[in-house]
């Protein structure tokens, strides 16, 4: 490989390894990554930028003395330059910061770089042996899948014999969990009995109130970087309404929040947004506000908030799901600085290319069914005046979405070189578009002796615009280079993992005028339908027993009553159950069972006198 192109998902590490005294020596480099669980996905590419001889001298700096060392007869290596060449003193005095001349490297012509001299990959143990004495940089080619959650790492920067080198990378870890909610304490005493295990679910009423905890991690590594973006975006089903921010703090400490009670943007903490001001159709988002994010690195901001279970909750089909994701910075070696959105702060410019990583969505839905009672009379006519009591345990599906890419040829998706994927298709030439509407920020067309600032694309020249006038153009530039592959499509498959919790239920309610009852917001269970207020002149109901399952591969519902199988109606997801009255509460005075009826009281009349006359000479004889 003669170049090396910019990885989006790159560690870039310079060392310069040396040996004590003076002279040229073989060292070795060994690549550290714990605890990294990506750490075998990854094949890290070893170029040699110079060689030398090491020396060892003595600095004094004010009352301090100190031994250092550094690299003398510098030559440029095989990677970098006229290989074997001096490196005059003037290139090697312009190299401050190894950083910046790191990123100069990756960033310079293609041709720069040539073929790497070593690899730190799994087989190796991430060691390469034997290498002289020099200045490297060490570049993951992340050839391999990517895998979600995966990052970028800082430049690092060592001056050792022997290096180990641990890349820096770590990710926002983010939990979302129900904490509290209206639901009616056990008799033991048990709180909150609607809600998981797992406090992924719960069981309640339209109407009731549900309180969520969002805890997310700040990477310890944030403070590589010269802003770090990390906005908690929140998502609630149309079966959920949005009630309030409780709390947000980080470790349990109230943290600040932008224009609330007096407080001075330069002192906030964090920004909510709500409404048309979050993106992706996000509830409710919390963005970081700090641009020196020091003060948050490796430590947890919470979110607590409400939300209420409304009228229009799903029953049966999909479920009422609730998500959450975070956004976050993820190449500490890009310059974050001026991709703010000065009217929306936290959160990146939509209008420009901003390298930014999510956490992996996760969505959990409950499953609901239902029954819709018909009261009737002995000719089916429908009947009021009635109550009924539903009892039973019902059991709450909840699903889990896990979303999968496969390469395919007739794929809509594209893979990013930070493992992400995207529809949107690669732009292979700089291009002008129409600037949208409302546009503040852009190029308008120009005449050609203009003298000012102008670009040329496709054969005309554009100038930037002036204070107050409106752009008619928007520069829309090449970004293959931000691309795995641009000749590779991908397809995204969901997969679902399905969870069960139970919940006992016990409820009256009364039928309408039309005799009907719906019982909404029932799980897979066993149900006991009880009449306990009976109609004006007719006999009390038999109690009915509905079976509710629920099948986890059509992620359907079915149910029987009394044991015959019923349909749910397509309309309303209910499963219809009919509860005849008879009426009149006196026997039938002739035929068929009436008669029988008398026949039985009367043998047991004469039996009865058969008995007591026994007894009667039995007393006299004795």
């Amino acid at each position: 490989m003669k170049h090396i192109k910019k990885m989006l998902a790159a560690v870039l590490a310079c060392a310069m390894v040396m040996a004590m005294g003076i002279g040229a020596f073989a060292a070795s480099i060994t690549l550290t990554d714990e605890p990294d669980k990506f750490k075998d996905d990854h094949t890290y590419n070893v170029y040699q930028i110079f060689t030398g001889d090491v020396a060892t001298k003595t600095v004094t700096e004010g009352e301090t003395t100190k031994t250092v060392k550094e690299l003398q007869n510098v030559k440029y290596g095989s990677s970098y330059g006229d290989t074997g060449a001096s490196v005059p003193k003037s290139v090697l005095d312009q190299i401050e910061d190894a950083r910046a001349f790191a990123d100069s490297l990756v960033k310079a012509d293609p041709a720069v770089l040539g073929d790497p001299v070593a690899q730190l990959k799994k087989d190796n143990g991430f060691k390469a042996e034997g290498l002289a004495t020099g200045y490297y940089l060490i570049v993951d080619t992340a050839t391999g899948e990517l895998k979600e959650g995966d990052v970028y790492s800082q430049y690092i920067v060592q001056i050792l014999e022997d290096v180990s080198i641990a890349t820096k990378k770590d990710v926002p870890e983010s939990k979302k969990e129900i904490t509290s909610d209206d639901h009616p304490s056990s008799e033991g005493g048990e709180a909150n009995p609607g809600i998981s295990g797992d406090k992924k679910t719960d069981n309640v009423s339209i109407g009731d109130t549900v309180t969520f905890t969002v805890t997310a991690k700040v990477p310890a590594h944030a403070t590589d970087y010269d802003y770090y973006y990390f906005i908690i975006g929140d998502k609630l089903s149309a079966g959920l309404t949005f009630g309030e921010i409780k709390s947000v703090q980080v470790d349990g400490t109230d943290m600040k929040k932008k224009g609330a009670n007096g407080v001075e943007d330069k002192d906030a903490e964090y920004a909510l947004y709500t409404g048309a001001d979050t993106s992706n159709n996000n509830t409710f988002e919390v963005a970081l506000l700090k641009a020196n994010t020091a003060a948050f690195a490796g430590k947890t901001i919470t979110v607590v908030y409400t939300a209420t279970l409304n009228e229009n909750a799903v029953i049966g089909g999909e479920g009422n799901d609730n998500t959450v994701k975070v956004t976050y910075s993820n190449d500490p070696n890009n310059k974050y600085n001026g991709t703010n959105d000065e009217t929306k702060p936290g959160k990146p410019d939509s209008t420009k290319e901003v390298p930014t990583g999510e956490t992996p969505e996760e969505v959990t839905k409950t499953f609901t069914s239902g029954i819709k009672l018909q009261k009737i009379d002995q000719d089916g006519n429908a009947l009021k005046g009635a109550s009924f009591t539903i009892e039973g345990d019902s059991i709450n599906k909840v699903v889990k979405n896990v979303e999968t890419f496969e390469e395919a040829s007739d794929g809509t998706y594209y893979k990013l070189k930070t493992g992400a994927y995207t529809t949107e298709a690669p732009q292979t030439e700089d291009t002008m578009v129409a600037a949208p509407a409302g546009a503040t920020d852009g190029y308008v067309v120009a005449a050609a002796d203009f003298d000012g600032e102008t670009i040329t694309v496709g054969g005309t020249k554009y100038r930037v615009v002036n204070k107050d006038e409106t752009p008619t153009h928007i520069l829309k530039k090449k970004n293959v280079e931000l691309y795995e592959d641009v000749a590779k499509k991908y397809k995204k498959t969901t997969t679902e993992q399905v969870v069960e919790t139970t919940n006992h239920i016990s409820q009256e309610l009364p039928v309408n005028d039309d005799g009907t009852l719906n019982f909404e917001g029932l799980g897979a269970g066993t149900y006991t339908i009880k009449e306990t207020t009976v109609p004006d002149g007719y006999s009390k109901a038999s109690d009915t027993t509905v079976v509710i399952t629920f099948n986890n591969t059509t992620k359907k519902f079915t149910a029987t009553v009394n044991g015959t199988e019923v349909s749910e109606d397509a309309t309303t997801n209910l499963f219809p159950v009919d509860v005849k009255n008879i009426a009149g509460n006196a026997l039938p005075s002739t035929g068929g069972i009436g008669t029988t009826i008398f026949y039985v009281v009367g043998t047991i009349l004469v039996l009865g006198a058969g008995v007591l006359l026994v007894t009667k000479r039995r007393m006299r004889a004795e």
